[in-house]
């Protein structure tokens, strides 16, 4: 083999590497997205739940498998947290203050291990720097990402809500979950 076809290979194989792993731009899709954050309190278990989520990725996707990531974005509207028990929903949104802090944001950037998403999330004004599991799977076109963690209150330098002059008080820890249908940008 010549310099120059050794050169054409080398060029070819690089451009297949490269393109087999390239980025993919996906917006969230407009149904199907979910978040859900649950806890406990002294009296009884609660969940607080929006659908209304928003946002995008840069992902580098083989296979219909993420194995990396370039940024994730995903908001939700503070106020669009809700609980069965409308009591609950109103010591909640006390606690995350939607007027001051409109937004709940996780911006993620990296991938430290498969299988693991890290970034910063946003709550009522606070970032914390967190790491979720996730999951994901191609359907239909469609790639359908679930992200689980636990978080605190504390994390975001917020007390847990509490209710009846302090009778019903939250425990610190909460369980994250973040059900997402990402679409391909065309």
């Amino acid at each position: 083999m010549n310099n120059r076809t050794k050169i054409l290979s080398l060029v070819a194989f690089m451009f297949l590497v490269i393109t087999s792993k390239a980025q993919t731009s996906f917006t969230i899709a407009e149904t199907g997205n979910k978040i859900s954050v649950s806890g406990t309190s002294n009296l009884h278990d609660f969940t607080l739940v929006s659908e209304e989520i928003k946002g995008s990725a840069e992902l580098f996707v083989e296979n219909g498998t993420i194995t990396n990531i370039k940024k994730v974005v995903v908001t939700l509207k503070t106020e669009s947290l809700e609980s069965s028990k409308s009591g609950l929903t109103k010591n909640a949104m006390k606690t995350l203050q939607p007027d001051a802090n409109p937004i709940i944001s996780y911006i993620a950037f990296d991938m430290p291990a498969a299988g693991k998403i890290s970034g910063i999330l946003n709550v009522a004004g606070y970032d914390s720097d967190q790491t979720f599991d996730f999951t994901s799977e191609m359907k239909g076109g469609k790639l359908y990402v679930t992200a689980k963690g636990n978080i605190k209150f504390t994390d975001f330098q917020l007390d847990p809500p509490s209710a009846l002059a302090g009778t019903i008080k939250a425990k610190d820890d909460l369980q994250l979950e973040i059900n997402l249908v990402l679409e391909e940008e065309k």
